[in-house]
């Protein structure tokens, strides 16, 4: 990606990637099962998309993850770096922890989970395998139809086509490490 394209939001990113494959909101709507109207916001930054939103636009647009998730204009601040790396979603923020490199099949974030909260998508599924540490919280992991709690110092490793649904069902945030492969 040119560096002029590093400097772009997200939602300039994929709106710039759907055009050049020559789709329409609705078209590319239906390759990743989303509606064109979400499709619309995350293109005008008005929400941000989970990790397994990234990854499935990401395969569908032949693009690796990390075009994604590059920087923001080098003229802001600091603080305002930092919060533009951390991505969030209703309860649900996630940070990019491993180095934003379009060639390598891991990447690695820090998880954070309000209390009383799941993130709000139906169960999402992306291609890959994905591991989970609880560093502190609890969390609550439906993966197919098995229900499994953790508190902090529990992991899971799961194939990460099933779809899947994190809860925190206590009354700290949850914070976890998650690693994804992706193929």
């Amino acid at each position: 990606m040119a560096a002029r394209e590093k400097a772009r939001s997200f939602g300039a990113k994929l709106r710039h990637l759907r055009e050049k494959e020559g789709w329409s909101l609705e078209e590319l709507a239906d390759h990743v099962s989303l509606k064109p109207a979400y499709l619309k916001k995350l293109e005008q930054d008005e929400v941000l998309p989970s990790v397994a939103e990234i990854l499935t636009l990401a395969r569908t647009l032949s693009v690796e993850p990390a075009a994604f998730m590059g920087g923001e204009e080098g003229r802001r601040s600091a603080e305002k770096r930092r919060v533009a790396r951390e991505k969030r979603t209703r309860d649900y923020a996630y940070q990019l922890l491993s180095p934003d490199e379009p060639e390598r099949h891991l990447m690695a974030f820090q998880v954070t989970i309000d209390p009383k909260s799941e993130h709000r998508k139906v169960g999402y599924r992306h291609e890959g395998e994905e591991f989970i540490y609880v560093l502190g919280g609890r969390l609550q992991i439906t993966v197919g139809r098995k229900t499994t709690r953790l508190q902090a110092g529990g992991s899971i490793h799961f194939d990460s086509g099933q779809q899947h649904r994190l809860r925190n069902p206590g009354r700290e945030p949850t914070r976890l490490l998650v690693v994804i492969y992706h193929p």
